[in-house]
């Protein structure tokens, strides 16, 4: 008899015994698994939804007494190569999943198909859980339609249809909706067509932040087409409509006997009361969307497939717009920094796939917030919220209210235990899918503690405690997301989902194993069939020592063991005869036949008379775990899916909490303080800011700023908080100089803190609409609808434009888009061209506008071009106003670089230099250059003539130019004719008479040089 170790629990005796003697249930026996060289064994693999869930590979081992090591599955595992059997039992006895999913969700038919590796099937179902699909069409005059579908919402997004859009808008939406693919019509114009190569391969942003644009045929995006594509579609929100739709149709139209649901004008009908049907180029856009799908589901998945019926599904169709929030485009983001990605450093996260896109954030005021949100739908809804600063003053509001109340030091204990419980949430969008699909874990890789079990069982266990924890805070009720947290969570559902979990789920035997395990005490049959299997090592030695006994005693010693294997049964392992390559006994002298079923391993396993006695008795014990066990998980991922809405929708609660409290988090760290925004076209900030230059100094210089944009009210009822000159300011800004302007103009040294200045105030705008604190110590900020930027040159070997020709169409942009409430960012405008070109076009943009009576913007410039205000090229408007960056100026420091102070203070009035030299010597260059760029600078504050200055020589460029002189009249002086009297004699002088004439010359000039330098 063979002595067993068990990694297991130890088997029971009696259960053995009971199993060996009825035939009420199949024992599972320990088995020695074949080589999977072997030819003769099916490699079937396990395809029902749910296969994966219980999938291992033998671990525990045990040695019986002829030292013959035979291996032990835990229990069944789908990655054996003899599990087919068991697919056919699926189908008799898999229980029926609920109506309400039975047809979308599990697909017990046609289970068997091929399959590629795990890990990269696992890999290519994370990639389709995280595409966002973005199709995009326009016309020659910038008529602009788009829609986008996004995998893990199965959401379908319609843009109503933009006039006049350009590709400033198309950046935008790429920016909200982050696409991982394009589509794009081979109609598109040229211009929209190199935007998006640009962006694509890093030409343009940098870092190529949106992906290659596919193009398709022009008829994919066709508006008729795209209509019959869309009624189509079953649509859960489509078909829960409680309105019915009777109209007049033809009678082969109404042979299904409802026109109203059946044919195609009652589908149009329905779908038209959720999407704007006349929005020719965005139907479009979405028929084109459904194409790729459709060609996605072709190519990614064979015809008889169950997977295919919900890859890619569609469960909602809804319109969006951009006009509810303030536009800013990807200028913008970039030259505020709001946004500022890189390539991680990290090359494995670096990936080609949907789901790694390689870069991580760097220092941006978003990123002041990202590391604060604890869940993946918090990090996705606070980076939305970026993308979409709110022009809703209720919804501003409320933000404000909720960030006021969780950074209250009373509330600090409790914010912090939500955050940590918000840490252990997933996000069930994903987890729901990977439901759906039949998949426990994505990849390999991933431990049994984040399968999808464990996932939902932490995701009830913390969404309850979050909930409670909220409850427990001090007029939580007063808080809407507060409120939306404790309304939308279904405590009651939500704890079901995590208590039949628990009570199904044996975590710890699934970590044991490696594979999902059912706990004990859930299915009677199930549990008999694991002791009956537990204790199967000392069934088996019986059975061998039985039969060696039946056998005659020269052929005992040749019987090496007694083993079970999936779908092959019973099998008595005999010793291999090497030189024949057969067994080295084959039956001679005992009943029936012994049938050779495979060789491996140095043994060959036969089929006998005994044998297949218990293959009638017991059957395929094996497999039969497996199905009981697939039915078992089955049965709970149907149960948990009918309790999908409420899944998905605290999912999605918890994010938005998690995203205001990312934002309460961060403005508490950074000391920023609550703005107060009104529908006034009024900006007032005092002790501003900036976020990230802040950061990175010993000590910022905090600023003011007061303008006013195209009054909706009069100016002559503002009251005199617009002043620029109040207690407690930090500026020092007369109220008398200044008329509450819309346009100011700052002059002022390199280096003073101009461009940080102008940033400062667009971002304290820009978070204000966000609903977030602002780094100021007091600010007022009226609703702003657009922040548009003439600050950072996207430069480009890509570009077919210079990088003047990029800053006037930034310009233009700004120009062509800018409304009353636009704030309007121009910083030195015009240094790409010629000084005069430069200072008409700054002088231009300036009068345009400040011209422009109640419909003026407010403006914020910085420049250089002195000449503006000299020349008296500007008209004195009342609302223009001008100050400039504060300096110490100590012209009688010794060196050149301490000449100058940086104050960093606004102060009122203009800056009459920028002092260029001293910055020049500040950066290292030579103080000869240094000097002499001051002379040139002083001659011309004189109004000289620089043309003359620049004419004078100097003493040593005088001195060769006396000799050059003197060379040419000695020259001169010579006589060159070809004849030559010497001694009264004619004579023809040679070529040497003329060389030695002209080195005499050379000879005079070389000596007076040299009396010369000597003087």
């Amino acid at each position: 008899m063979s002595s067993a170790r068990y990694h297991n629990k130890q088997p029971p005796s009696s259960a053995l015994s009971r199993a060996s003697q009825s035939h009420e249930g199949p024992v599972t026996p320990t088995v020695r698994a074949p080589s999977r060289s072997c030819t003769t064994a099916s490699n079937s693999r396990l395809t029902s939804p749910y296969a994966a869930l219980t999938s291992s590979s033998p671990r525990s081992q045990s040695r019986n007494t002829n030292g013959t090591h035979a291996r032990k599955a835990p229990y069944p595992t789908a990655h054996s190569p003899y599990t087919s059997r068991h697919i056919s039992a699926v189908r008799s006895t898999q229980r029926q999943p609920s109506p309400k999913r039975s047809q979308e969700t599990f697909v017990s038919e046609n289970d068997v198909r091929p399959r590629v590796d795990d890990e990269t099937t696992s890999d290519v179902e994370a990639d389709a859980l995280n595409e966002v699909i973005m199709a995009v069409d326009m016309k020659n005059n910038g008529d602009l339609g788009c829609a986008y579908y996004v995998a893990a919402e199965e959401v379908l997004y319609l843009l109503e249809d933009v006039a006049m859009a350009g590709t400033d808008l198309v950046e935008t939406l790429l920016l909200h909706a982050h696409p991982t693919t394009i589509l794009l019509s081979a109609r598109a114009p040229e211009v929209l067509v190199q935007s998006l190569e640009r962006g694509s391969d890093g030409t343009d942003a940098g870092k190529g932040f949106y992906p290659l644009p596919i193009n398709l045929n022009s008829a994919d995006f066709q508006h008729d087409s795209a209509r019959d594509r869309l009624s189509k579609l079953e649509i859960e929100q489509l078909n829960r409509q409680s309105m019915h739709y009777s109209i007049v149709v033809d009678d082969d139209e109404n042979m299904l006997g409802d026109a109203g649901s059946g044919s195609r004008q009652g589908q149009m009908l329905r779908l038209g009361a959720s999407i704007n049907m006349e929005c020719q180029l965005t139907i479009g856009c979405a028929g084109a969307v459904l194409t790729d799908l459709q060609r996605r589901r072709s190519t990614q998945y064979l015809p008889d497939d169950p997977d295919a019926l919900c890859a890619f599904h569609i469960r909602k169709i809804e319109m969006f717009s951009l006009f509810n929030s303030m536009f800013v485009n990807a200028d913008t983001i970039m030259a505020l920094q709001i946004m500022q990605p890189e390539f991680h450093p990290n090359s494995h996260q670096r990936g080609l796939g949907a789901s790694s896109s390689g870069c991580k954030e760097s220092l941006s005021v978003y990123g002041l917030f990202h590391r604060h949100a604890r869940t993946k739908q918090g990090r996705d809804k606070l980076r939305q919220l970026f993308l979409r600063p709110s022009l809703d003053i209720d919804l501003i509001k409320c933000r404000q209210h909720t960030i006021a109340f969780f950074s209250l030091p009373s509330n600090a204990d409790l914010v912090g235990a939500v955050s940590k419980a918000l840490a252990k949430v997933a996000n069930m969008k994903n987890c729901v899918a990977m439901l759906r699909r039949g998949v426990d874990y994505q990849g390999r890789k991933v431990s049994i503690h984040n399968n999808v079990w464990a996932t939902l069982q932490k995701f009830s266990a913390y969404t309850l405690q979050i909930r409670e924890l909220l409850k427990g805070m001090p007029e939580a009720g007063k808080i809407l997301v507060c409120n939306k947290v404790i309304g939308i969570i279904d405590s009651h559902k939500i704890h079901g989902i995590g208590e039949r979990i628990t009570q199904t789920i044996d975590f710890e035997q699934s970590e044991e194993r490696g594979r999902t395990a059912v706990r004990s005490g859930v299915d009677a049959d199930l549990d008999e069939l694991k002791r009956s299997y537990d204790g199967m090592e000392d069934f088996l030695t019986a059975v061998l020592g039985s039969l060696r006994q039946q056998l005659p005693e020269w052929a005992r010693k040749y019987i090496q063991n007694c083993s079970f294997l999936p779908q092959l049964g019973f099998l008595t392992v005999v010793a291999l005869e090497q030189k024949t390559g057969r067994g080295c006994y084959d039956g001679e002298g005992s009943d029936g036949q012994w049938e050779c079923m495979f060789a491996a391993d140095g043994c060959v396993y036969y089929k006998n008379q005994q044998m297949r006695e218990m293959d009638a008795q017991f059957g395929d014990a094996y497999c039969m775990i497996i199905d009981r066990e697939i039915e078992i998980v089955h049965s709970l991922g149907v149960s948990i899916l009918e309790h999908e809405d409420t899944l998905l929708a605290a999912s999605e609660v918890l994010g938005e909490l998690d995203s205001m409290l990312a934002l309460s988090l961060g403005c508490c760290q950074h000391n920023w303080n609550r703005p107060h925004v009104i529908n006034e076209n009024i900006i007032e900030i005092q002790g501003g800011r900036h976020p990230l230059q802040e950061l990175v100094v010993p000590s910022f210089i905090p600023n003011d700023c007061y303008l006013a944009g195209g009054s909706e009210r009069s100016l002559s009822c503002l009251p005199d908080q617009l002043g620029l000159h109040r207690a407690g300011s930090t500026t020092t800004i007369e109220d008398d100089d200044v008329k509450h302007p819309s346009t100011l103009v700052l002059t002022g040294p390199n280096h003073s803190g101009k461009s940080v200045y102008l940033k400062q105030v667009a971002l304290i705008v820009y978070l204000a609409h966000l609903g977030c604190f602002v780094p100021a110590e007091k600010a007022t900020i009226g609703i702003t609808d657009r922040i548009l930027t003439r600050v950072a040159t996207r430069e480009s070997v890509g570009r077919n434009e210079s990088a003047f020709s990029i800053d006037l169409r930034q310009v233009a942009f700004s120009i062509n888009f800018a409304t009353p409430r636009s704030l309007i960012l121009v910083d030195e405008f015009g240094k790409g061209t010629d000084s005069l070109g430069g200072v008409g076009l700054m002088t231009a943009l300036l009068d345009h506008f400040t011209s422009m009576g109640e419909g003026r913007p407010k403006v914020l410039a910085a420049t250089h071009f002195h000449e503006i205000f000299e020349g008296d090229f500007l008209p004195a408007y009342p609302n223009l106003s001008f100050a400039h960056m504060d300096i110490l100026l100590d012209l009688d420091a010794l060196v050149t670089e301490e000449q100058v102070t940086y104050l960093f203070k606004l102060v009122s009035g203009r800056s009459t230099s920028s002092f260029g030299s001293r910055c020049a010597a500040m950066n290292g260059i030579s103080e000869d250059i240094v000097a002499r760029a001051e002379e040139l600078v002083l001659l011309q504050a004189r109004n000289e003539d620089l043309e003359l200055a620049c004419s004078v020589l100097s003493d040593d460029e005088s001195c060769k130019l006396q000799q050059a002189e003197l060379v040419a009249r000695r020259f001169l002086e010579q006589d060159y004719s070809p004849v030559a009297w010497v001694a009264g004699a004619r004579s023809t002088r040679t070529r040497n008479q003329y060389r030695d004439m002209l080195k005499q010359i050379f000879e005079m000039e070389v000596a007076g040089s040299v009396t010369t330098n000597a003087e």
